[in-house]
């Protein structure tokens, strides 16, 4: 299942971790997890967690500077990231080899070596059957604690339509190596006082299409009023998650390109593959889990009215 994957480890002296761009949980939980595994094991190897974004949700480390003589001479191991253009830092090509490891659908099989389970529900779901099956090497509770919160957020609590027997028994695995559950769920899900004003103007602004589809378009103005970024901003997606007749729901954020008035969206849906119309819109992911980018007016339009064909001839 993981071929070669523990031997490169062990060999690699030097070994810088990448991830994708406006990362989440599950981006840099496999990132430090991962990380802080093979500290733990090879306390002799030089390991660096590469990006110039943080994390905007849960407590991570603080990223630190990585040279370019140091990725030159690394392993170079890219996690939760279908394509290599959405790597946060594109500096991890130059390295001594790269290996790629994901549970998106494959659209951009770069790298040496590719690790890619489209059925698991989460990157750090990977990596905790990887360091399952590694028996001879030592898994602490931070390293636990760093895969499970990505395991918990990328399947929103266990509820997406990706959550399998394999997920819940990850889930366990990992709170067997003392985690603290109730602790972690406040981490990660306790709002902030802004951001329960925030996402209640959101839902206030929510527009529908049918009575499946629902959006929200949040102006440049708007951003800059409550000082929350676009990426922020549109991690709030979840708020339309839990209304019963919702089938699709987004939320896309403006902004201003050499004078254009452009969008970036997050799309979402129960049970309805949404993934192909985000590829037709310069982004992907999950089936039900998706980003778009960098749409004119016409194009938002249009994947508006294909998202609410979708919505309604699913019922």
């Amino acid at each position: 299942m993981f071929g070669t994957l523990l031997k490169d480890i062990e060999e690699a002296e030097v070994i810088t971790i990448f991830r994708h761009e406006n990362p989440d949980c599950d981006a840099v939980g496999s990132q430090y997890g991962l990380k802080n595994w093979i500290e733990d094991n090879w306390p002799e190897k030089q390991v660096s967690a590469c990006g110039t974004q943080a994390c905007g949700n849960g407590i991570w480390p603080a990223l630190n500077p990585v040279s370019d003589d140091t990725i030159q001479n690394s392993l170079v191991i890219v996690l939760d990231t279908a394509n290599r253009e959405r790597v946060d830092d594109q500096r991890f090509s130059i390295g001594k080899k790269i290996i790629k490891i994901d549970h998106h659908p494959e659209r951009d099989p770069f790298g040496n070596d590719q690790y890619v389970f489209p059925e698991m529900a989460a990157t750090c779901e990977i990596l905790s059957e990887f360091f399952r099956q590694c028996r001879d090497q030592k898994i602490s509770e931070q390293t636990a604690s760093y895969l499970y919160k990505g395991l918990l957020t990328d399947t929103l609590r266990f509820t997406t339509s990706n959550t399998s027997q394999h997920t819940m028994q990850m889930a366990a695995f990992l709170t067997g190596f003392g985690l603290d559950i109730p602790s972690l769920n406040r981490e990660l899900f306790d709002e902030e006082l802004w951001e329960f004003r925030y996402r209640n103007m959101l839902a206030e602004n929510m527009q529908m299409k049918g009575e499946h589809l629902a959006y929200c378009i949040v102006s440049a103005e708007t951003m800059q009023e409550w000082k929350v970024s676009a990426s922020r901003t549109r991690s709030f997606v979840t708020v339309f998650g839990n209304v019963r007749p919702f089938q699709v729901w987004a939320i896309f954020t403006e902004k201003t390109e050499n004078g254009m008035t452009l969008y970036d969206g997050s799309l979402r849906s129960k049970t309805i593959r949404i993934n192909d119309l985000a590829e037709q819109y310069k982004g992907g992911g999950h089936p039900n889990a998706c980003g778009v980018k960098n749409l004119d007016e016409n194009m938002l339009k249009t994947l508006l009215e294909s998202l609410f064909q979708k919505a309604e001839e699913a019922q």
